[in-house]
Parts: structure tokens; C-alpha cells; sequence
């Protein structure tokens, strides 16, 4: 029997380089098919479907793929860490939709809009009212009640799960197991952050391999600039269980 279609749900700056180079040694490894296009355009072969927004609708692939099954993970990331991360990569990224000019920064690239602002705490303001803002939205608008489906993880853990404490769980839920589980965790442990890769990445995607950024970034002008912006983010994400933050 066929092993499920296997379904990779991240967002901007939350490890979707990270994962999708798991998945795409995987891959490999297997001889398996890989899509990271949309779903619009999946193959009915397609074994991983890598999908760095989590533009997915799990039901529908489970109905289209009822004879296989669907599992997906899905990973999150502290909002004030996806700003702050998105806030710094984005002045030197080369990627091509943030070098393109925009009517909606007068005409300059993203790149060239955000680096014009005049301090870091205006250019993470910013982040917060364009690309980052946008992902902080999308984590918000995920369905999180699909647990037969999905497993959920925050980036904050992976990056530390030294002992595959959430990684081995996660890919046996996935399917696999056996020689093919040692298989799957030898590529985790080989390009995981805390495996040594974190300076290996060719895009340079990883300015900081660390969680809780904000700490040493978010003064109170920031914070109440993002309190502002969304009043219960951390909240709904689990992020913070009170409201004093």
C-alpha cells in the first residue's frame, strides 16, 4: 500500500528552508515525488507536497487522496521572532519578489522600501505592517483543529529537540517507521540547526538560529506598536497565557 501523501505546512521565516531541506534529502533518498508549487497544480503522484505559506485545505486533500491518506506538519513561530527575522533578512534579501519595483512603495522594491526607513525600530515597524504582518495573520487564520490530520510544532522547539523528542514522534506520525524512521531522523539530526547546519545555508536564510529574539529587541515602543497591531496574537498562538504582555 502506498504510504500517505506527506504534507509540509510552514510561513515565511518559520524553517520552511529548514524543512524543505529535510524533505527534499528525503526525497531523494527515496526517489520520492515532490511538489512545492500550489494545490492547485499537485500531481496525483506527488508523495511531499512542501507548501512555505500553508496555502493548504488538508480536507479536501484528504478526500482527493482517500485511498492513501493525508498527514501533514505544520510549523509556527513566535509573531516577535517571524518580525524580527523577516525585519532583517528582507534589507539584504536577493529573492526575486522583494527586488521587483512596487506602485505601492512609490515605486522602489520591498528591499528598497524597507531599508529606507530611518531606524530599526522604523524598518520592524514596517515589517509589521507589510510581509511580516501578513504572516502573523496567516499563522492566526490556520485551522488548528485537525489533529487526525496534522501535527503541530513551533520552530522554537525543533530548533533545540537535540534529542528528537518532538522530531521522532512527528515523523512517525507522518508514516514512518523502522529502518525508514532512522532514515528520515539521520537527515533531521544531519541539516538541523542544532546539528551544525545553520551556517550552511547557500540563501543565507538564517540570521539567528535563536528563539525568543525579542527579548533583546523589543523595547517598549516596539511592543506597543505590535500591541497595537495584534492585540491577542500571542495569546491565540500560546505564545503568552496573559494579557500583560
Amino acid at each position: 500500500m502506498k504510504s500517505p501523501l506527506i504534507v509540509v505546512c510552514t510561513h515565511h521565516k518559520t524553517g520552511s528552508v529548514w524543512m524543505a531541506n529535510i524533505f527534499r534529502a528525503i526525497k531523494r533518498q527515496e526517489k520520492l515525488h515532490l511538489h512545492s508549487k500550489s494545490q492547485a497544480e499537485l500531481p496525483p503522484q506527488t508523495d511531499i507536497f512542501l507548501q512555505d505559506h500553508s496555502k493548504v485545505d488538508l480536507q479536501a486533500l484528504q478526500s482527493r487522496f482517500a485511498a492513501r491518506g493525508v498527514r501533514a506538519v505544520h510549523v509556527i513561530r513566535d509573531p516577535r521572532d517571524v518580525i524580527i527575522s523577516g525585519c532583517f533578512y528582507h534589507v539584504k534579501t536577493v529573492e526575486k519578489w522583494a527586488n521587483n519595483p512596487k506602485k505601492e512603495y512609490g515605486g522602489k522594491t520591498y528591499r528598497q522600501a524597507i531599508s529606507a526607513q530611518p531606524t530599526d525600530h522604523d524598518k520592524l515597524v514596517f515589517e509589521m505592517d507589510h510581509t511580516g504582518g501578513k504572516t502573523v495573520r496567516e499563522m492566526l487564520g490556520w485551522n488548528y483543529d485537525q489533529k487526525e490530520l496534522c501535527f503541530e510544532a513551533r520552530y522554537e522547539d525543533l530548533i533545540v529537540d537535540r534529542d528528537l523528542k518532538i522530531f521522532r514522534p512527528m515523523m512517525q506520525f507522518l508514516g514512518y517507521e523502522g529502518d525508514r524512521l532512522e532514515m528520515a531522523l539521520k537527515f533531521v539530526r544531519e541539516l538541523s540547526l542544532f546539528g551544525g547546519a545553520a551556517g550552511s545555508d547557500p540563501a543565507d536564510h538564517i540570521r539567528s538560529g535563536e528563539g525568543r529574539q525579542w527579548v533583546n529587541v523589543f523595547t517598549p515602543e516596539l511592543k506597543a506598536a505590535f500591541k497595537q497591531r495584534f492585540p491577542d496574537a500571542l495569546q491565540r498562538l500560546g505564545y503568552e497565557a496573559g494579557t500583560e504582555w
